[in-house]
């Protein structure tokens, strides 16, 4: 009898552990959304600045060009490496910026040598971020927390999340001319998809931080992609 009581005691056991384990593989797999990618002409984000000389006026700051140039203050990051800046503080007065498309600086960097198809689907899903990022807040804004989103809404940020997945599997693998997997870049990618996912479900905090967070992330992550070219792909 107790042999018995030991082996359904086992067996109920291995159910709980097994459903355990199909509970967290089911939440790890993220359903893919295949659809088109966008054409070349549609992956900039809107902007306010579409000069790719432009002197800094007195009272401009950079990350005040790059929202206007790149859609948030975050990209100043991408301003200063490309434009080999040591402290953005220390930026003179009427000092000439280059500001060229993200896909132009990726490519003259050469980051696109190596992760031309990456590079286009991070591009392709920042963009598509980008159409939704003021539905979003004004959704936040009316509810200040978790809110409920339109079908169009949630396509658009889980078709964004699943081109950054694809992205990231793509740049941990190994390459031609590649000695080192660009871990950093890699890692904000993978939070800002994270977070597009968390979105799409309606969950968002209660100052809209998640919101903002993922165009941070796109910039961070491109920083790390120029830099990581600089570095010989190391």
């Amino acid at each position: 009898m107790r042999e018995v009581s030991k082996r359904a005691s086992f067996a109920l056991c291995l159910l709980v552990y097994g459903g355990v384990i199909f509970s967290c593989q089911k939440r790890a797999i993220v359903k893919r959304y295949p659809h088109e990618h966008l054409q070349a002409p549609a992956l900039e984000p809107r902007a306010e600045l579409h000069t790719v000389d432009y002197k800094l006026p007195r009272s401009e700051t950079l990350s005040g060009v790059a929202k206007l140039r790149y859609g948030h203050r975050n990209y100043y990051r991408v301003i200063k490496v490309y434009n080999h800046l040591e402290d953005e503080a220390q930026v003179a007065a009427d000092y000439q910026l280059r500001l060229p498309d993200m896909s132009a600086i990726l490519a003259e960097e050469g980051v696109t040598k190596v992760a031309i198809q990456e590079m286009t689907l991070i591009l392709c899903s920042r963009a598509k971020y980008d159409k939704v990022v003021d539905q979003l807040w004004a959704l936040h804004s009316q509810s200040r927390g978790d809110f409920q989103l339109s079908e169009d809404i949630k396509r658009e940020l889980l078709e964004a999340a699943d081109d950054l997945q694809q992205a990231t599997e793509s740049l941990k693998q190994a390459k031609p001319g590649v000695s080192g997997v660009p871990l950093k870049m890699i890692g904000q990618l993978e939070q800002a998809m994270t977070g597009m996912q968390e979105l799409a479900d309606g969950h968002c905090d209660r100052d809209g931080y998640d919101i903002d967070m993922v165009q941070q992330r796109y910039a961070l992550a491109l920083t790390y992609a120029i830099i990581w070219a600089r570095d010989g792909f190391k």
